[in-house]
């Protein structure tokens, strides 16, 4: 028969034999040998096994009973079936180049009793028991599901489930069960009726296969019940998208257990939800948790977790917390973290957290790893980029210091300052932008400007700079700086308070006043030194903290506006963490206003300003507190103010009368930094505006203890 094929067609087929044969030669587990063994260790027969067929046997020492003694004697038998002699078949072999591995061979699970039922309305049920098919043993928490309709239940401590679901005329409806260390099983149930169905099997992506990081985060172990982190770990890998669910909270939604496995376009979360993300429009009443991406729009009360990408526009009234990349805003009350690149803006009153930063960031306090963006905050902590403690003087106040943080390419500056002078006082305080001009390694050009409050008898006076400052690098850490500046200063009142600096030369009172907001400009100076640096690689640790403090501190600082240039306080808190170094905080207490002595009256019949009287307050606020190293810790909080007094209230319909006086109440912010030992201890400093202008800079010390781990 072969002298009948044409000789092109022959060659082929040799080659092909002949490739299949090699093929077929060079497996290992086809392999036939003659082999004996009499009474000896199991290792050394599959080391001699290995020998004798020239490949190697991988495992684990503690997989297999090494020193059992074992015999065998056989002749032309493949490989495979030595093995299956040798080992039982308790274990799984896998055969990789020149290696056998053998591992562990997963149980299976098997269906029980399995009963279906049908009401004639397109309603099925179907119950049954889920074992192990080896024991026998009943299987608590296995997943049974069908992918079809996105419907799943996990078996009872019996190893039972029922699962209901709806289903249009289907030709064929499969039920899967899934276990973590288990094989999965599928069984068929074939309907006679003829096919009609609406799945469309394009809707589904099993390609996608994410890692479950949003449970292993503190607020994922908060908010993500047990019996859906189990769900997730024996269905790692399948999900769907719909046009859209309704949760109330995680697990209580229109698409039930399976709600982790869809992906929707539209996604309603009452109090919260958890879902497999979203790919259009979400809104959680407290929260929305994502097991992949997000995109377009995410808002959330409180807090937003995805464990994928974010693309658009993420907002939270607390925190946002991306693992994988942002393009677009994040923008939160408090805290936005990015684990990967943020491409876009980043803007929160408290901290901004990103791996790699391609775009804007805008808080108090940045954290990047990587910067080739621009962060404006108090302070820039930044991986490739410095921070600078400059002490200069110039020809308004004499004595300056300033914290630069960022990269050359732009830095945010914190400025403070005071002219120390007997008669000619001036306090202030501002923030500030640059950029540096590398012109060598030694030398460069900083062009900065900068917005400052100032203080001379009152807050209200407005200082703006715009310098050019030549820098001389002189040693590793130290530089030296000057240059020229140009200022702007506008003084809000109407004269010169007696032994504050005149900078606007306007009359000294009880001279003539003049309408207030006078403004100079000028060239002036700016000289100093620095020193400089540059952070050190923030240890990155796992924090699962659950604990609860309550805790106690006294507080003492200064006011805002006359008549209040002392303030005393005392707080009580109660304090959760959180996980991720971020804890959440209630705080209540009291704060005292005392009127200064000797403070004149207003009225020029001697009668006192109604509006000048001591007060007294009882703060209620609720915040975030993020650890930003050991003890380190920067805080935001909101509440509510209320006054142990009664507020003069006039009406402009009849200002001619009497005010009316009503209790005070009025909404509070507050923000602070400062250290949390380990001991308890606590020190810092925080701002608090009480509403209107009482208002404070504080100095903190308290005490916490730890009532639960």
């Amino acid at each position: 028969m072969i002298n009948q094929i044409p000789k092109p067609y022959y060659l082929l087929i040799s080659v092909l034999m002949f490739c299949f044969g090699r093929v077929q030669a060079q497996s290992i587990l086809n392999k036939q040998l003659n082999f004996s063994a009499d009474r000896k260790p199991l290792a050394d027969v599959l080391l001699d096994l290995g020998k004798r067929g020239n490949f190697s046997i991988s495992y684990n020492a503690r997989l297999l009973p090494q020193d059992s003694l074992v015999s065998i004697n056989v002749a032309n038998q493949t490989v495979a079936i030595i093995l299956s002699t040798l080992l039982k078949d308790r274990y799984a072999i896998r055969e990789y180049q020149n290696y056998l591995i053998i591992t562990e061979k997963l149980p299976g699970l098997v269906f029980l009793d399995t009963d279906i039922t049908n009401d004639n309305s397109n309603n099925y049920s179907i119950s049954g028991l889920v074992v192990n098919d080896r024991s026998g043993e009943r299987l608590m928490n296995a997943s049974v599901y069908v992918k079809e309709q996105l419907v799943s239940v996990l078996t009872d401590e019996h190893g039972y489930f029922r699962i209901k679901f709806r289903a249009d005329n289907p030709s064929q409806i499969s039920l899967t069960a899934s276990k973590l260390s288990y094989r999965d099983t599928t069984i068929n149930f074939l309907q006679t009726v003829s096919v009609s169905s609406r799945f469309n099997p394009g809707v589904y992506d099993n390609t996608v296969t994410r890692n479950n990081r949003v449970e292993r985060t503190g607020m994922g172990r908060l908010f993500i019940s047990a019996r859906q982190r189990i769900q997730t770990l024996n269905i790692p890998d399948f999900f769907a998208k719909r046009p859209f669910q309704v949760s109330l909270t995680p697990g209580l939604s229109s698409h039930g257990m399976f709600s982790p496995q869809v992906v929707n376009r539209f996604s309603l979360n009452i109090a919260g939800g958890y879902t497999a993300g979203v790919n259009g429009f979400e809104f959680g009443g407290l929260f929305n948790i994502n097991k992949m991406d997000a995109k377009y729009v995410q808002l959330a009360t409180v807090f937003n977790l995805v464990g994928g990408k974010v693309t658009g526009i993420q907002v939270a009234g607390v925190h946002n917390r991306a693992i994988d990349t942002v393009r677009g805003i994040q923008a939160a009350g408090f805290i936005n973290k990015a684990e990967s690149t943020v491409v876009g803006l980043q803007i929160a009153s408290l901290n901004n957290n990103a791996h790699k930063l391609k775009g804007l960031q805008i808080g108090l306090v940045n954290t990047v790893d990587t910067s080739s963006g621009a962060s404006i905050g108090l302070v820039n902590i930044i991986g490739n980029g410095f921070y600078k403690v400059s002490l200069t003087t110039n020809d308004v106040t004499n004595t300056n210091i300033s914290l630069k943080t960022g990269t050359h390419n732009f830095y945010s500056t914190l400025l403070t300052g005071t002219n120390i002078s007997s008669g000619s006082k001036l306090h202030s305080f501002g923030l500030g932008i640059g950029h540096d001009f590398m012109l060598s390694n030694s030398f460069y050009v900083s062009t900065e400007v900068a917005y400052q409050a100032a203080y001379t008898g009152l807050w209200d006076d407005r200082w703006f700079q715009a310098k050019m400052l030549f820098n001389v690098q002189v040693s590793k850490h130290i530089s030296l700086l000057a240059g020229p500046v140009f200022n702007s200063y506008n003084h809000s009142g109407s004269f010169h308070q007696e032994g504050y600096k005149n900078v606007t030369h306007i009359p000294d009172y009880p001279g003539q006043a003049i309408d207030g907001h006078q403004t100079r400009n000028w060239i002036g100076w700016e000289a100093g030194l620095a020193f400089n640096s540059v952070f050190k690689p923030v240890k990155k640790t796992v924090d699962n903290s659950r604990a609860w403090y309550l805790g106690g501190a006294l507080t003492a600082g200064l006011g805002w506006d006359d008549p209040y240039s002392k303030v005393y306080g005392a707080e009580v808190f109660v304090q959760r963490d959180l996980g991720e170094h971020i804890s959440g905080i209630i705080t209540t207490g009291y704060t005292y206003f005392p009127v200064d002595k000797g403070y004149p009256p207003i009225y020029g019949d001697g009668t006192i300003n109604i509006y000048d009287e001591t007060r007294s307050m009882m703060p209620l606020k609720v915040g975030v507190r993020l650890k930003t190293g050991s003890a380190f810790y920067i805080s935001g909080d909101v509440g509510v103010a209320f006054g142990l007094f009664k507020e003069p209230v006039f009406y402009f319909s009849n200002l001619s009368s009497s005010p009316v006086y009503k209790p005070y109440r009025s909404t509070m912010i507050s923000a602070g930094a400062g250290f949390s030992f380990q001991s308890g201890i606590e020190t810092g400093f925080k701002f608090e505006d009480y509403g209107y202008y009482y208002k404070q800079f504080a100095l903190r010390l308290g005490y916490r203890l730890k009532l639960s781990k």
